[in-house]
Parts: structure tokens; sequence; C-alpha cells
């Protein structure tokens, strides 16, 4: 049961994910996705999207396919295109928090199963990715007049939730794999 609900639910985030760059790509000029850049990080996001499964087709081959760990990174780029798609960026000053803490914290969890890494080392590439990241933000508002960026107080909040998301998340993790005394495969 629990594999077809993890089965039922990759399906349903890979089809959230096209409706909702369809969505931004069809409507550009709402206010929900003006001056984002929504079209182009499409062209970046479902590419991404494709990255488990290509790894597991790669080097997993045998091992059942882990549609939970998939899940959770598919669920990084829906929440992030569902605050635009439901105009939450703009409504609720402090949204981009949530996909900020959320998206360290589940690639702190990402890296620490896909790469077999220790907790420290994975909370630590994630948040090197998280500031390259809102590097990207701040600069793409700089040099292309985006409008991802409120201010230097938004950069700094971010990284600093990005931290905590990965604490938490790597905390929650490690409870898990002992808990089931598994060996990071949960």
């Amino acid at each position: 049961m629990r594999k077809l609900l993890a089965l039922v639910l990759n399906i349903a985030l890979r089809a959230l994910l096209v409706l909702f760059l369809a969505d931004a790509i069809l409507n550009a000029d709402d206010p929900r996705f003006a001056d984002k850049g929504i079209g182009s990080r499409g062209l970046v996001i479902l590419p991404l999207s494709l990255l488990l499964p290509a790894l597991y087709l790669t080097r997993r081959r045998g091992e059942p396919y882990p549609f939970w760990m998939d899940n959770l990174y598919l669920s990084i780029f829906a929440l992030d295109l569902a605050g635009n798609s439901f105009d939450l960026y703009n409504s609720y000053r402090h949204f981009d928090l949530l996909p900020h803490a959320h998206g360290t914290g589940a690639v702190t969890v990402l890296f620490a199963w896909l790469l077999r890494r220790p907790m420290l080392s994975a909370v630590g590439l994630a948040t090197v990715l998280h500031i390259g990241l809102e590097a990207q933000e701040y600069y793409s508002d700089v040099l292309f007049g985006l409008a991802n960026v409120r201010g230097t107080w938004d950069v700094v909040n971010d990284l600093v939730v990005g931290v905590v998301g990965s604490a938490v998340y790597g905390a929650g993790y490690l409870w898990l794999v002992r808990a089931r005394g598994a060996g990071g495969t949960t």
C-alpha cells in the first residue's frame, strides 16, 4: 500500500509541475508570474525533475525505485511553483521562507541518502547550493530586471531558514534511519 501511495504521489507531483509551468508560460503577463522568469526556470526544472530517475537507471538498477526520495525531491519544485500559481509569494510577505526551509532541508536529506554522506557534510553541501541559488536570484534581478528578491533582509532570512531547514530535516532523517534500523534507505 505504501508503494502504491508513493507511486500515485509521484505521478501527481509530476503532473502538477507540468500544470504549474504551463500556467506560468500561458499567463506570463499575469502579476503572479510577472518579472520572475518562470518560463526560463521551467527549462531548468523539467530536466532537473528527471534527475533521480536518470540516476536510478544508470546506477541503482536492481534496487526498488526510491519513490519517497523522488517525491521529496519533486516537492521542492512543486512548492516553489505552487507559491507562484496560487499567488502566495505576492500575497504573503514571508511565504518564501517556507520553500527555502523546505528546499534546503529536502536537499540535505537527498545528499545524505544519495551520496551516502555524513549528515554534517550533507548540510554543508545543501547550504553551499542554497547560497548559490540565492546569488542566482539576486544577480538575475540585478542583471535581467527580474523581481525575485526584495532586499538584503530577504536574502539573509532565506539563508537562515535554509540552515534551520537543513538541521530539522537532517535530524528527522537521522531519527527515521535509526528508528527503522536502515542504512539510509528510507
